[in-house]
Formats: C-alpha cells, sequence, structure tokens
C-alpha cells in the first residue's frame, strides 16, 4: 500500500499533536485517520478517552479514502499534506414532533420556549420538550411570522405578523399561562410575512408584500395611536373587535421593488432585508437610509446573519444557499455557495455558537445541516418531514428545529461529539 507525508493540526487546544509529518497508508479514510490521531493523544496522555474526528483537506471534508479524495481535488501526493481534523457531530436525531392544525410558517425558539405560527391563523408555545402550552389566537387570517421580543421574570412579550396585514404584540404570563394582545400594529397594505426583534427588545421591524419594511416600537403602552385613512380606499369591514390598541409605524423604509421576505437587525444600527426584487439592502436603522445592496439573480426567501462569523446566508427559489459579506462596499461578491437542495431554499439559519454551522430547509422536504468549512455536500440530509419545509430555528441549548406543510415542528437533537459533555 502505498504511502503518504501528512501533517494533522487542529483549532480546538485540547486535542493538538506534534507538528511533523507523519507516513499514513494513502487508502486511509476517515475512521482510519481518527484512529492515528487518538493514539497519538493516548501517547502524549495516557487518561485520553477516545474521541470521533472529521478530517478536512483543503476545506473539504473527507468521505472517501484520502488518495480518492487528493486525485478529485487535484492535490499532489508527492508533498506533504495538511489534514485539519475537528470533532465529529453526530447525525441529528428527531426527538420530539408537534402538531399545528395547518401548515407551520414559522418558528423562533429562546431559552426556554418554543414558539410557532401556523396558517391556522394561530401562534402556538411549547416547551423545548415539545409539551404545547398556550395557543395565542386572535388574527383573522394565516400567521406567517412570529418573535420573541423580550423576557422579564414570568412575563414575556411576543409578536405574531399575519396575512390580515397587522402585526400583534402580546404579553404572556408563564405561571398563570394567560396571554393578552397589547397592542394592533397597523400601517402595511399587504401580508406581513416577516418580524424581528431588535438586539435590545425594544423595536422591531417588519418586511411585507407591500414592498415596505417598517419600524415599530416594541414597549407596551396604555396609549393608543391614530390611523390615518387612504381615502376612497377600500374599508375591509372588521368582522371582529380589534385586539389590542392600535400603533403605528415609528419610521417606513422604501427601495424595495418587489414584496419584502425577510428582515433581520445586525445589530441595533443595522437592518438587514431580503426581497423578491432579487436584492438584500442594508439599512441604517436610525435614519432609514440604504447603506449597501447586493444584487442576486433570483427571488430571495430568507436571510440569516451570524455575529460570529460576520457573514449573511441567504435562501433563493434557484435552490442555492449564499454567503455574503454584508459589509463589502459594492459588488455584491458572493463568498460561498451551497448547493444541495433540489427546491426553493425557503428557511436558513446559523447556528448559534458554532461559525461555521448553519441548518436549511427547502420545498424538497429535506432539513439539511451544514458546515461552511465543506461546501460541496451538507453534514447531514434530515430527511423528517413528509411536505414542504418553510422554516427552521435553533435553540440556545443546541436543538435543531424543523416546521412545513405536514403541519409538524420537529426538533432534532444532536452534539458535537464530546463538546457538550458536563456543559
Amino acid at each position: 500500500m502505498s504511502q503518504l507525508q501528512a501533517r494533522f493540526f487542529t483549532q480546538n487546544k485540547r486535542y493538538t499533536v506534534d507538528d511533523v509529518p507523519f507516513s499514513i497508508p494513502a487508502g486511509s479514510e476517515v475512521q482510519d485517520l481518527s484512529n492515528v490521531i487518538n493514539k497519538l493523544l493516548e501517547a502524549k496522555n495516557a487518561s485520553h478517552s477516545p474521541v470521533e474526528f472529521d478530517f478536512l483537506v483543503r476545506g473539504q471534508f473527507l468521505r472517501t479514502s484520502l488518495s480518492n479524495h487528493m486525485e478529485t481535488e487535484g492535490i499532489s501526493t508527492e508533498e506533504v499534506v495538511e489534514i485539519e481534523y475537528v470533532e465529529r457531530i453526530t447525525a441529528p436525531e428527531p426527538e420530539e414532533c408537534m402538531m399545528h392544525d395547518d401548515w407551520i410558517s414559522s418558528v423562533e425558539a429562546d431559552a426556554e420556549w418554543i414558539l410557532t405560527g401556523s396558517y391556522d391563523k394561530t401562534a402556538r408555545i411549547w416547551s423545548v420538550e415539545g409539551k404545547a402550552v398556550m395557543t395565542v389566537a386572535g388574527h383573522t387570517d394565516v400567521v406567517k411570522d412570529v418573535a420573541w421580543v423580550k423576557r422579564d421574570g414570568l412575563t414575556s412579550l411576543l409578536l405574531t405578523s399575519s396575512l390580515d396585514q397587522t402585526i400583534l404584540l402580546w404579553e404572556w404570563n408563564s405561571e398563570r399561562n394567560k396571554v393578552k394582545a397589547r397592542h394592533c400594529c397597523r400601517g402595511h397594505a399587504g401580508s406581513v410575512d416577516t418580524i424581528a426583534t431588535d438586539p435590545t427588545g425594544s423595536k422591531f421591524c417588519s418586511g411585507s408584500w407591500d414592498k415596505m419594511l417598517k419600524i415599530w416600537s416594541a414597549v407596551p403602552t396604555e396609549e393608543e395611536d391614530e390611523v390615518e385613512e387612504i381615502p376612497n380606499r377600500p374599508r375591509k369591514k372588521q368582522k371582529t373587535e380589534q385586539l389590542g390598541l392600535t400603533r403605528t409605524p415609528l419610521m417606513t423604509l422604501s427601495g424595495h421593488n418587489e414584496a419584502v421576505s425577510s428582515v433581520l437587525w445586525c445589530d441595533s444600527e443595522e437592518l438587514c432585508s431580503a426581497s423578491w426584487d432579487h436584492t438584500i439592502r442594508v439599512w441604517d436603522a436610525e435614519t432609514g437610509g440604504e447603506k449597501t445592496t447586493l444584487t442576486g439573480s433570483k427571488v430571495f426567501n430568507c436571510i440569516s446573519y451570524s455575529p460570529l462569523c460576520r457573514r449573511l446566508a441567504s435562501g433563493s427559489t434557484d435552490r442555492h444557499i449564499r454567503l455574503w459579506d454584508p459589509r463589502t462596499k459594492e459588488g455584491s461578491l458572493v463568498l460561498l455557495s451551497l448547493t444541495s437542495h433540489t427546491g426553493w431554499v425557503t428557511a436558513v439559519k446559523w447556528a448559534p455558537s458554532h461559525e461555521h454551522q448553519l441548518v436549511s430547509g427547502s420545498l424538497d422536504n429535506i432539513v439539511k445541516l451544514w458546515d461552511t468549512r465543506s461546501c460541496k455536500a451538507p453534514l447531514y440530509d434530515l430527511a423528517a418531514h413528509e411536505d414542504k419545509v418553510f422554516c427552521v430555528d435553533w435553540t440556545e441549548s443546541g436543538l435543531m428545529l424543523s416546521g412545513g406543510a405536514d403541519n409538524k415542528l420537529y426538533s432534532y437533537k444532536y452534539s458535537a461529539a464530546n463538546t457538550d459533555a458536563g456543559a
């Protein structure tokens, strides 16, 4: 068997080995290399317990034999090959399955609770163990997005946005398990498909089919705002009495030429929006001015920003996930494309505590877990859903979540080998 010269390196200080070339069989696969690293670590420390490792050669995870991989990637076997090793993530397993009465459009988790929105016109609050805690009913049409605002002791504030063109700000007391609509936010002239709370929990932004973004106060008051009536506009007869006091926006940001599909806050001063007009726009939240426009060639359905790697991920109707640096002045340079979905990418979400990991969902019914160091294929395909996937998220405790057209929300447990032990 021919031999290769390899040098192993890792970012994880706990598992470093000597920085010297080793001679290894060219036919080595992941498990063989993992055994080599574990033997080297045992030699340094007799009490080392074996760890499963994954290996990156020039930024691609090794999934075949080393010689095959190097041939495919055009890497010379004459030189010393640099191999990075990382703790392997075990395949995420579906844990719980939660049900709505219709499609699940949206999900947002915080440390303790999961909030979902559905085409059944309600939102629901669940425990992370999957127990239904509260149904939040008040919209007259499909709930398109949900968001937590903030928690103060036993009281939480949350938002629901709807095809009925309104956003409701709710107050929920988790001890008494009572929910009350505090404000009905009016001003959009189309379905409100996306909402996001700012990092301070004092404001939120909404994006709509009316092509507008609006910024609102998220602080409940006892005051009612006056809504300007648009003359000659057909009044929708209110079938039911309005829930909560009327609230109007602090600011409207216009610039998109088509529906706004996704909005987020990069930080408390900066907003980012994605649209069906093939652009992602970065806005100054204080002035409402446009700072940057990233232009793509297809409709953008979803965006997610990671403060850890300072990258924006987008999902499009052309099946690609793209990574961007929103701080580049111009040029809309795509840093990386992740291509594996066979349908529209409807949801992307960066992991809260891992700068290289993100999860995506698609109309192809599949949820994919990615490591951006290796963009040619996802780490894992999760095929629990029987229909289109519309939303994905992570809990702070490391659960992954996905919801879709099978009316189901799945939670998946996953661990990065031993790193979560004792966490």
